[in-house]
């Protein structure tokens, strides 16, 4: 019998790569948690994604109620820093707070994210935000580093091969904004 490991979503690139990796190791269940996506309509947008991956692999999938206010409550005073920094680990602690009470609510033992595919997000920082929720919740934090081996490119591949949209910035307001101004210059 395979371990059972609630798996945190982020968009559907990144659970693609990240479930078919895992699908073989874990019974997996998927949970969106996003209240950073902005604005609503990519909220959207990247929920149907996920949910059409989900289907493809044949996993199990929930997601938690969209509560932007959540997130500006996270990152309140933080809103200065850069991307990869202090606002990110706020953002990464909320989402997998939420991800470490839903799997002790199933009464799973064990709970990741998929973030650490992007070459954007710091390992380190999912590692802790992930133990420290685990710990708050009682169950376990499974670290995964799936940037290595050429992660992103190959969820990159995957995902065109699956027709999954991929998003050009983090998901938050504040990198909408960054990546609206990256694409200006």
């Amino acid at each position: 019998m395979k371990p059972k490991l609630v798996l945190h979503i982020c968009c559907a690139p990144d659970e693609a790569y990240a479930v078919d990796l895992l699908k073989d190791s874990y019974e997996l269940h998927c949970f969106f948690c996003n209240p950073n996506i902005f604005p609503k309509k990519e909220y959207e947008l990247r929920l149907n994604e996920a949910k059409k991956c989900a289907t493809i692999y044949g996993v199990p999938f929930t997601c938690d109620d969209y509560i932007p206010e959540l997130w500006t409550k996270a990152v309140s005073g933080l809103t200065h820093t850069q991307e990869g920094g202090t606002r990110c680990r706020a953002c990464f602690l909320l989402r997998l707070c939420r991800t470490a009470e839903v799997c002790a609510g199933l009464g799973w033992p064990a709970f990741g994210t998929v973030m650490s595919v992007s070459p954007h997000k710091n390992v380190l920082a999912l590692d802790e935000t992930g133990n420290l929720s685990a710990v708050k919740y009682g169950v376990s934090y499974v670290p995964f580093n799936l940037k290595k081996k050429d992660g992103f490119r190959k969820s990159i591949e995957l995902s065109h091969k699956l027709g999954l949209y991929r998003q050009n910035y983090c998901g938050c307001e504040l990198s909408y904004w960054e990546c609206k101004c990256r694409d200006r210059w």
